[in-house]
């Protein structure tokens, strides 16, 4: 373990062991990996924490590898996995595509060089959160005397509490059956390094004519992501040439709630929200030749 100290920075604290974070703990300790957010956070004005303590050291936060757990097999991504190594890793590639796709468009290359995944997940509203919702993701924790593990969606509807437990990593099942689809979408102000207005991500299963299972997720900018359970439930089990598009659409765009900021209103965040994943959708259902529009994991 190292520490330093300076009278205008906090004091940074590196162990070595999951043990040893907690024994260091103090009452306005932050986790750091990467160190971007928190960057961003303070050149905006935000609270500067007294004391940071660093995953660059445990080496249990870091990896990419297949697991089994409880007889179901994982994709465990270390919660100090750099973003970069998400879109240029062969495993994540294969199985669980839309993270890498979602990772690709995170901030700048710069960001995604240093920046973690635990970091953009810990932030709660990272753009990489829709695509491992979808996904089924579940999360590990270590409270500071035992590891336990949470699905997202439970984890996002937890209140947000002081002296959070360590994210260990990310787990993304493997053993979905036959082949599916899914996509990842994201549209800002421009195309460069910029916040989104809104990303949507979306995950399908077809046999013959039916949809057969499907998740879809929404975040982005400040909104908290959510699944869209109604227009789940919408698709489930249909047909989809007979759906009526229209209707689902209009079900989508007032099945979440949005925000407004002196740009983009609650409205249009809706509306586009609602387009992208109807358009998406049946770009996919359309494209029955596995061509560039159909992203099969």
């Amino acid at each position: 373990m190292s520490s330093s100290q300076n009278v205008e920075q906090p004091i940074v604290d590196i162990p070595v062991t999951l043990e040893e974070v907690f024994s260091l703990q103090r009452e306005e300790s932050v986790f750091v990996a990467g160190g971007t957010l928190l960057q961003l956070n303070w050149e905006s004005g935000q609270h500067k924490p007294n004391h940071l303590i660093s995953s660059h050291k445990l080496d249990r936060l870091k990896g990419i590898t297949e697991e089994t757990l409880n007889g179901e097999n994982y994709l465990r991504i270390g919660s100090s996995t750099l973003l970069s190594a998400c879109i240029s890793d062969i495993n994540i590639q294969k199985r669980a595509k839309i993270v890498t796709e979602a990772c690709a468009k995170i901030a700048a290359p710069a960001v995604r060089n240093r920046g973690t995944i635990g970091g953009n997940v810990c932030s709660r509203v990272g753009d990489s959160i829709p695509a491992l919702l979808v996904l089924d993701a579940k999360l590990e924790f270590f409270n500071g005397t035992s590891t336990y593990i949470i699905t997202m969606t439970e984890w996002l509807q937890e209140s947000q509490l002081a002296g959070p437990p360590l994210l260990l990593s990310i787990l993304i099942p493997c053993n979905k059956s036959g082949q599916s689809c899914s996509f990842f979408q994201k549209i800002g102000r421009r195309e460069s390094f910029t916040a989104a207005i809104v990303s949507t991500a979306g995950f399908m299963k077809l046999r013959n004519e039916i949809i057969t299972d499907i998740k879809l997720a929404i975040g982005g900018g400040a909104h908290l992501p959510q699944r869209l359970a109604d227009g789940e439930a919408y698709l489930l089990n249909k047909d989809w040439k007979k759906t009526n598009w229209q209707e689902f659409r209009a079900l989508l765009e007032t099945s979440f709630q949005s925000y407004s900021d002196p740009f983009i209103t609650d409205s249009y965040r809706r509306k586009a929200a609602a387009n992208m994943i109807t358009a998406k959708i049946l770009q996919i259902l359309k494209n029955d030749k596995g061509g560039e529009a159909k992203r099969c994991i």
